[in-house]
């Protein structure tokens, strides 16, 4: 995953409340379709299991588990 991408998905949760309840309960499909995300990238922020966007972002920058570019 880019880091232009998780930057784009991170910013967006912290600056838009509904955004981010979406991101975080279930609703993340919907949500991803209004960022401008791979196909290969939704499918990885869809696998992260988190209930806080602390954990969220924490899981997206973990070192082996999404390629950063």
């Amino acid at each position: 995953m880019s880091t232009r991408a998780i930057d784009e998905l991170i910013w967006t949760a912290l600056t838009d409340p509904t955004f981010r309840k979406h991101l975080l309960n279930g609703q993340r499909r919907e949500v991803l379709t209004t960022l401008n995300l791979t196909e290969a990238e939704q499918q990885a922020v869809l696998t992260v299991e988190a209930d806080t966007l602390e954990t969220f972002a924490r899981a997206l920058c973990q070192p082996g588990i999404f390629r950063v570019q």
